[in-house]
């Protein structure tokens, strides 16, 4: 009989444990599986975030780039334009490099550097006379190798390297204008 006693006190206090201490581990998985479910959430959601911040930085390089090329090409074409208006006056500007700001035509002085002359651009252009590099023209006095540099900075600039993103174009110009003689 107490062995049957026994076994019913058992059997009561395996319910008891079930019911009472045993459901508070399971509500304790319950609560870990919520807080890893809510941290691979987190951090699911930070690498959509740094791709989504990475890509916009890339669009607004590229739009840099891509303005920084047209205002390089234009300073290409205004510098063609005074060479084929008055050669003289264009080849005897001396080796030098020479700011070009926007909507001008007009070359002004390298002061150590160009500061923002086209919006948030620096445009330089340099001019180098009887360049090497220039092949193909009658003489090497007639040729001039001009460089148009466009430059700009952003936030991946290092503090100490202005304007750290760069565009070069250069061209060779010659006096196409001269009378050949003819046999």
């Amino acid at each position: 009989m107490a062995w049957l006693r026994f076994q019913r006190l058992r059997i009561v206090y395996n319910l008891i444990m079930k019911q009472f201490f045993l459901k508070g581990k399971e509500r304790g998985q319950t609560l870990i599986e919520a807080l890893v479910a809510l941290g691979a959430a987190v951090v699911v959601l930070s690498a959509i975030t740094v791709a989504v911040i990475s890509a916009l930085n890339n669009v607004e390089y590229s739009k840099n780039q891509n303005l920084a090329t047209q205002y390089a090409q234009q300073g290409l074409e205004i510098m063609r334009h005074l060479s084929d208006t008055n050669w003289s006056v264009f080849s005897a500007k001396i080796s030098s490099t020479y700011c070009l700001a926007k909507d001008s035509n007009l070359l002004s002085d390298y002061l150590n550097s160009c500061a923002q002359n086209v919006d948030i651009f620096a445009r330089e252009v340099d001019i180098t006379q009887s360049s090497p590099t220039c092949f193909g023209s009658s003489s090497s006095s007639d040729s001039v190798l001009v460089k148009v540099k466009v430059s700009w900075t952003d936030g991946k600039c290092n503090v100490g390297n202005a304007n750290c993103h760069n565009v070069i174009l250069e061209s060779c110009f010659s006096n196409h204008n001269t009378n050949l003689v003819t046999p």
